[in-house]
């Protein structure tokens, strides 16, 4: 079992010398089975196979340790439509005693960062007093998720957690993107999770919303507008061709 608690970065720590490189896939999103490398500065590089189940604060998770072929051969069964998600993580003591894991992405999700704190209890948990630096919690946003994150329109997603805490949702929004529950969002490569990317991307906010967020440089690849797309030139033949198309049409069909 795992129980933890998200958030968002308002002030950028400063960050330790050490940290971990992380690169992780995911081989199914449901369910949500994960594969990971985790490399120290110093030390060996280790190979994950993960299992989640749930959402939010307590999550079910089984874990082993795997060997760096059966890695290199998971590698080649990734959920199709989903990222390698890249990122290094570094570990934080706190003045309460517990250690939070600082995660700066790069790839994909250069610019989102987000910070995190597990507990031995629910009650522990939500005994926590998140210090000064911690943004806004993400624990039981259901937009965060690695596995929706991990998807080619994870960059989009990724900007609206930025941006503001999520909107009610309501039958609605479901009938309008042909949806029958926010899990849904998470299907990658099929017609439903391309309208509702579509109908995330009318939701953007304008540029500069997120510098509260961080104000490093490098978070611009996330938090910047899209650039309006060109409208595609005018098709319509030539008035010549399309008489002569209409006055074949009236003759009947060639001899």
């Amino acid at each position: 079992m795992e129980i933890e608690r998200q958030f968002l970065v308002d002030i950028i720590p400063a960050l330790p010398d050490t940290f971990d490189s992380i690169l992780q896939g995911y081989v199914s999103l449901f369910p949500e089975i994960r594969i990971r490398s985790v490399r120290p500065l110093e030390g060996p590089e280790k190979f994950y196979l993960t299992v989640k189940r749930g959402e939010g604060l307590v999550r079910d998770e089984w874990e082993t340790e795997i060997s760096s072929r059966e890695f290199s051969h998971l590698v080649e069964c990734l959920e199709k439509g989903t990222w390698f998600i890249e990122k290094r993580r570094y570990r934080l003591p706190l003045s309460d005693g517990h250690v939070a894991e600082y995660h700066r992405h790069s790839g994909h999700l250069k610019g989102f960062d987000y910070v995190e704190v597990e507990f031995g209890s629910e009650e522990e948990a939500k005994a926590f007093e998140p210090p000064y630096w911690f943004g806004r919690e993400v624990t039981e946003d259901p937009r965060f998720s690695y596995g929706k994150l991990a998807r080619e329109d994870g960059t989009r997603l990724a900007k609206l957690i930025l941006a503001r805490p999520p909107k009610p949702w309501t039958p609605d929004d479901f009938e309008m993107l042909g949806i029958n529950s926010l899990a849904d969002l998470a299907r990658p490569s099929d017609t439903e999770a391309q309208a509702a990317a579509a109908a995330l991307d009318e939701q953007s906010v304008p540029s500069g919303a997120s510098d509260e967020v961080t104000s490093e440089p490098d978070s611009a690849q996330i938090v910047s507008s899209d650039e309006p797309e060109k409208q595609e030139e005018d098709k319509t033949p030539d008035t010549p061709d399309a008489e002569k198309a209409e006055n074949q049409e009236k003759d009947g069909p060639a001899r």
